[in-house]
């Protein structure tokens, strides 16, 4: 019996089933449909570039609060009849943002560098092309386009933006005094979203300074402004996980076990906790990764490594994924997976390969040097 019809069985058995509800009225009010799913509802596409580019901006925000790649599908359907050359730069924003979710990061850099010929002041560009860059470890160009950004954005965007790079090239500690400094400043104003980016980068300082408690009291800064951001409730969660807090992991993502993301935790914190749930977790999770591969879907390569060295404990298996990954991505999260892959599987081209990267930037990173200094017993 497949592990879902399990599950289900064991939640009905015993259970007398309820009678059909029916609503009082035809008025009565049975659920709500969020801007973006009503959106959704319209028969004729968009005429006006204008309502296209908002419609599209829900969608997008949809699919990243829901991690739900349908709506970024929807997004470019309705931004599809407005990319032109010489149309509005907005438009091309939301596509360049679409295609670095979907991970097409060259389709992305390609739209931005077209775009910042014809609009060379155009700050958001800028600064999607410097986070594009830093996630790719590019982080000379990524500084540049920061300070590119400057003469568009407000002081606060650029700040960070600088930051980030900062904490990636050797000066940590000056990236946390500068954030320090601009989360307690009342001369500064900052959007929400500047203040979420904020204690999100405190948060990964933290981490990668190998103070856990200051983390968590970040992320949770962060989660007050966005409570239900799922990059921060899973940043939440690698931290509890670096802890041994298990079970708060899966009090946390118990009800999102139906995103990937969340069932990969949920299986690691499960089997680290000997968890009732593990094996169903673990099963549901390879189904998967069975079924997008069946399907030809991109896979993740990141979180196909997590899963492969936490949960099935398959460290060769692990290190092929966490290198196919490395090939587009080189964030420290990129970094620690390839690390910690190599490590266990005694891949020494691997080990070398991180290590150069490490020295070249100079990057402080406490989860990185457990695996560093593992490998090197």
């Amino acid at each position: 019996m497949a592990p879902f019809f399990v599950v289900l069985f064991s939640l009905i058995a015993g259970q007398n089933w309820a009678a059909p509800y029916t609503p009082s009225s035809n008025d009565q009010v049975l659920a709500r449909l969020s801007p973006a799913e009503q959106a959704l509802q319209q028969s004729s596409p968009m005429k006006n570039q204008a309502n296209a580019t908002a419609q599209a901006r829900q969608l997008i925000d949809e699919a990243r609060l829901r991690e739900d790649s349908r709506f970024l599908g929807y997004a470019q359907a309705t931004l599809k009849p407005f990319l032109t050359p010489t149309n509005a730069a907005a438009t091309q924003l939301l596509m360049a943002e679409i295609e670095q979710y979907q991970h097409h990061f060259s389709l992305a850099r390609s739209r931005l560098n077209r775009l910042l010929e014809q609009r060379p002041d155009e700050g958001q560009a800028w600064l999607m092309l410097a986070n594009l860059d830093r996630v790719q470890g590019h982080f000379a160009s990524s500084r540049q386009a920061c300070q590119q950004a400057a003469t568009s954005l407000p002081a606060t965007s650029v700040i960070l933006c600088l930051s980030g790079i900062q904490a990636m090239t050797g000066n940590l500690d000056k990236a946390e005094q500068t954030l320090t400094r601009l989360a307690n400043s009342e001369q500064l104003s900052m959007t929400d979203e500047e203040r979420q980016w904020l204690y999100t980068l405190l948060t990964e300082i933290a981490v990668q300074q190998g103070k856990n408690a200051l983390a968590l009291t970040h992320v949770q800064q962060a989660l007050q402004i966005a409570p239900q951001s799922p990059y921060l409730r899973y940043l939440q969660s690698d931290i509890w996980l670096m802890q041994g807090a298990n079970a708060k992991v899966i009090a946390d993502l118990l009800d999102w076990q139906d995103r990937d993301n969340a069932l990969l935790r949920l299986a690691i914190a499960a089997k680290r906790s000997q968890h009732s749930e593990a094996s169903n977790w673990r099963n549901a999770y390879q189904q998967r990764i069975d079924m997008a591969q069946q399907s030809q879907r991109p896979i993740h390569h990141r979180e196909h490594a997590r899963f492969l060295l936490s949960v099935t404990e398959q460290a060769d298996e692990a290190l092929e994924a966490a290198r196919a990954n490395w090939e587009t991505q080189r964030e420290l999260s990129d970094l620690r997976i390839l690390l910690a892959s190599a490590a266990l599987s005694e891949n020494e081209k691997s080990l070398d390969d991180a290590y150069r990267f490490i020295q070249r930037h100079n990057i402080n990173d406490a989860p990185s040097q457990h695996w560093n200094e593992r490998a090197t017993r």
